[in-house]
């Protein structure tokens, strides 16, 4: 019994020992854990101060930011002025989406052109009375304001820099007409003697066809600023004709005489010019000269008809002469003013009105027949050619226009 009470006895011993221990070691590792707490807690307190000054400095920087800056891309380039070149150099608020500047533009005008040329007389009506003191009086045609059209396209790799293609085209005709007295006669410049005795109606018309189609290559002084100049080079492609004609009957239709004269020329070759253009708010003025030289083909023909009575059917004559190379100078100007609309995602709208003008040096050729003797009969039969010449006049065409283009 003594031996059980003493194991005893040693197994309470140890029992209560460990139960000691493990009371002391817990109690060691709650201290820790909150030792560990607090110095954490301190950490995240010093954080959160240093995150409320650092929040506090940015806020204050950008609120003393200005609203525009330059970046070092941009600290050598110009600062337009200019709200039409804007677009060319753009400055950009913080934040605000990027744009570029445009590359294109497509337009297309409306134009009302009135042709000319020097040798628009067709016809003459002759006083021959009394026989002493004939009188003549030559009848010429009046071409009058004509509507045509004009389209082009230009790309400009940047703001000094383009490249602009243009084509006008003009397609006009004029009608005219004159008669005598029962003392009076008509006819053709040629013939006027007393064989037109029985012609008494005069009637004349005179049709132009012109297309011209520019290249040109352009470079811009100083597009930054409200006055810009732009000089340019390049070539034109041009193409003139004209066919004038004349009729001349008796009264009752039976005998009559015809002529017409068609003429062209087509060639090409360079041109220079210059361009000024003042900005004023949204308001843009305009002024162009240019200048130039083409080389090309010159033809002209004369065909005359006869009819009378005497005769079957009609007596058809012509004079011909081959091609000719020919020389061509060429001057054209215009002034306009132009509005520009503001800008937007879809680009730049401008509209522009004024009015220009373009001659060609001696592009139209033409016949001028002397010395017509005719066959002793009344009406005549016909022409019987002793002298002819080679005339050339000069092409000119002007007018307004209005202009629509888009930039994008």
């Amino acid at each position: 019994m003594n031996s059980f009470a003493r194991i005893t006895l040693l197994l309470c011993l140890a029992l209560a020992t460990s139960a000691v221990s493990r009371a002391a070691r817990a109690a060691t590792i709650d201290e820790q854990t909150s030792a560990r707490l607090d110095a954490l807690e301190k950490e995240n307190s010093a954080l959160r101060a240093r995150v409320n000054r650092l929040e506090a400095a940015k806020a204050a920087k950008i609120q003393n930011r200005p609203a525009v800056e330059a970046g070092p891309a941009f600290a050598s380039a110009p600062r337009p002025q200019d709200p039409h070149t804007l677009a060319a150099y753009p400055v950009k608020a913080v934040g605000a989406p990027i744009s570029t500047a445009p590359r294109f533009e497509v337009s297309g005008s409306l134009l009302y052109l009135q042709p000319g040329a020097g040798n628009l007389e067709y016809g003459t009506l002759v006083t021959p009375f009394p026989i002493a003191t004939p009188n003549w009086a030559n009848q010429s045609l009046s071409p009058k304001f004509s509507p045509a059209f004009g389209v082009g396209a230009r790309y400009m790799p940047n703001a000094f820099n383009d490249i602009e293609l243009s084509w006008t085209h003009l397609n006009t005709t004029t009608n005219g007409g004159f008669s005598a007295s029962p003392t009076q006669m008509v006819g053709p410049p040629f013939l006027i003697g007393p064989e037109a005795n029985e012609y008494k109606i005069g009637q004349g018309a005179v049709k132009f066809a012109y297309d011209s189609v520019k290249l040109d290559g352009g470079h811009t002084f100083c597009p930054e600023c409200s006055f810009q100049l732009r000089v340019f080079g390049g070539v034109e492609f041009a193409r003139i004709s004209e066919n004038l004609s004349g009729a001349f009957l008796d009264p009752d239709g039976s005998a009559s005489m015809s002529y017409n004269t068609p003429s062209s020329f087509t060639g090409a070759g360079p041109r220079l010019g210059l361009k000024g253009q003042y900005a004023l708010g949204d308001f843009q003025f305009i002024g162009e000269v240019a200048g130039g030289g083409l080389i090309g083909t010159s033809q002209a023909r004369i065909n005359v008809s006869t009819i009378s009575p005497a005769i079957v059917g009609p007596n058809n004559q012509s004079l011909t002469s081959p091609n000719a190379t020919q020389v061509v100078p060429s001057f054209d100007a215009r002034l306009a003013t132009a509005y520009a609309f503001p800008s937007s995602n879809y680009g730049q709208f401008k509209i522009e009105a004024g009015y220009q003008a373009a001659v060609y040096f001696n592009a139209v050729s033409h016949y001028s027949l002397t010395s017509v003797p005719t066959a002793p009969m009344i009406p005549p039969v016909g022409i019987f050619l002793s002298t002819a010449q080679r005339l050339q006049s000069n092409f000119t065409d002007q007018g307004p226009y209005v202009k629509g283009s888009w930039l994008f």
